[in-house]
């Protein structure tokens, strides 16, 4: 199995796992050591068991919360090296507020067939706009 066919059976299975909330399912793609990366705010993370808990909470915190998602790969996956590279846009619609589409680019290092990186960066800008997003229309508002 090519590193992109191991790269798309871990997206299929986030798929699933975000459909049925069993992150079990994605340990086998990381290495125990593996590392979670986002260069938009700067957190990395160590450690298949914190890995999968920050991509739990993540989507519970935003994606779930929202009244549908759309994941799209706009370029690749790609294979260069040990490293599977794409290029995703994602839309998000809420009730009562407007559609949001972000994107980024997410770059998965692999030590034999497994992710020892897994690296999300959206652009500075992007990361704002998700951010003023969230905080209007998901946080709860004080009187």
């Amino acid at each position: 199995m090519s590193l992109v066919e191991r790269y798309q059976a871990y997206a299929n299975d986030f798929e699933r796992t975000f459909a049925d909330d069993d992150w079990s399912r994605l340990e086998q793609y990381f290495t125990a050591d593996a590392a979670y990366s986002t260069t938009a705010n700067g957190m990395r993370v160590e450690g298949r068991a914190t890995v999968l808990a920050v991509l739990q909470a993540s989507v519970s915190s935003f994606d779930r919360r929202c009244r549908t998602r759309t994941l799209v790969t706009t370029k690749g996956p790609n294979e260069r090296g040990d490293e599977v590279h794409r290029e995703w846009s994602a839309t998000y619609s809420l009730d009562g507020a407007p559609d949001i589409q972000i994107g980024g680019l997410e770059r998965a290092v692999f030590a034999g067939d497994r992710i020892q990186l897994l690296e999300v960066t959206m652009a500075p800008e992007t990361l704002s706009r998700l951010m003023s997003y969230a905080a209007t229309y998901l946080l709860p508002r004080t009187s």
